[in-house]
């Protein structure tokens, strides 16, 4: 773990360019980090990518890990750097040695997305840890899959948020992802399982109850109370044009 990390998590700080200190919030804990440097251990990707950088903690985390692979190179995205964020999390990269490692996109993730494809960017892991309502969530999924490449993987922070989790569903049922890990297991909600194995009926009582009563989250490979959910891209989006599974 390089200095500015370690201090930013002894004292829960972290300090400006001009020596103003502020609260850190908005940043993975240390056990988070700790697993998202698992996965970068276990897939030794060239080109990452992160939707929200805030502090720069989580992207800190990963290019610790990232320093061990030859030329690999982040991709961070964050439309509030200096507004919400003092420039804070760019100059704890730059000041953790990871300059040269990172590419930096002050724009909205819709805009700054489409524009990495329009590159012909590809890349081995994302990171999804943006702006938290369902529709912005989705669009980040939406584009973020564009650009990773097929047995990529993707981890989505905050998956215990009911807008974040409703995305997490579409995307186990609707696209060509497995689950693949998560952090940390959590408290399972076994009631779900009360409907887990109504099969025979599921058609009729889709009329009746919500997608998540007829086939709940631990059905999906979703582990309830997981605060970082992890899936591998299996193919492409080849669905018809119509297609549709409630979600």
């Amino acid at each position: 773990m390089n200095s500015v990390l370690e201090q930013i998590i002894a004292t829960n700080q972290v300090e400006s360019n001009q020596g103003d200190k502020y609260q850190v919030h908005s940043h993975v804990s240390q056990t988070e980090g700790e697993f998202l440097q698992g996965i970068i251990n276990d897939i030794k990707p060239q080109n990452t990518l992160e939707v929200g950088l805030a502090y720069g903690v989580s992207a800190m985390f990963i290019c610790d890990a990232l320093a061990d692979i030859p030329n690999a190179h982040h991709i961070t995205i964050d439309p509030a750097q200096t507004r919400s964020f003092q420039g804070i999390g760019l100059s704890n990269l730059e000041r953790a040695g990871h300059k040269d490692r990172i590419e930096f996109h002050e724009l909205p993730s819709h805009i700054a997305l489409p524009q990495l494809e329009a590159k012909g960017v590809k890349v081995d892991f994302a990171f999804i840890d943006g702006w938290h309502t369902f529709d912005h969530t989705l669009i980040d999924f939406f584009l973020v899959d564009r650009l990773l490449k097929v047995g990529g993987i993707l981890a989505i922070d905050d998956a215990n948020w009911p807008a974040i989790r409703k995305v997490c569903r579409f995307i186990a049922t609707n696209r060509a992802y497995e689950p693949w890990r998560a952090m940390p297991v959590g408290q399972a909600f076994f009631r779900q399982q009360l409907f887990a194995n109504l099969s025979p009926l599921t058609s009729r009582l889709r009329r009746f109850f919500r997608p998540e009563f007829i086939e709940p989250d631990t059905s999906l490979g979703l582990l309830p109370g997981s605060q970082c959910l992890v899936f591998k891209k299996l193919s492409d989006d080849d669905r018809r044009w119509d297609d549709y599974t409630d979600f």
